[in-house]
């Protein structure tokens, strides 16, 4: 079976829909799936508290820059590059909690 990558690669629709259709059954919300996140979690604990720091982390960056915009700290264009920025960054940690879930590495 071809990886998600290789399948968007190769454009066939056949191929691209089961690679889609086994990621959205991993992400399935069943007894299974979350004995299975539960067990991702536990063998790679270490990872997944630092993935959760970072997240928690770049949330707090992202409030503080609301803040900071509102107090007439910076500028509009200033924080529009940096919210795109910490955006970004979320959008990435996102795909690496994703992935740690799913046991694959979709970008």
């Amino acid at each position: 079976m071809l990886s998600e990558h290789e399948s968007e690669k190769s454009g066939n629709p056949e191929e691209i829909k089961k690679s889609l259709d086994d990621v959205v059954h991993k992400l399935d919300q069943d007894a299974d799936a979350s004995t299975s996140w539960g067990e991702s979690i536990a063998s790679r604990k270490d990872e997944w508290e630092l993935l959760k720091k970072k997240i928690h982390d770049r949330q707090k960056a992202l409030k503080q820059l609301v803040v900071d915009k509102k107090a007439g700290i910076i500028g509009i264009e200033e924080f529009e590059t940096k919210y795109r920025k910490i955006q970004d960054e979320l959008t990435e940690l996102e795909f690496a909690v994703y992935n740690m879930r799913l046991g694959t590495n979709v970008q």
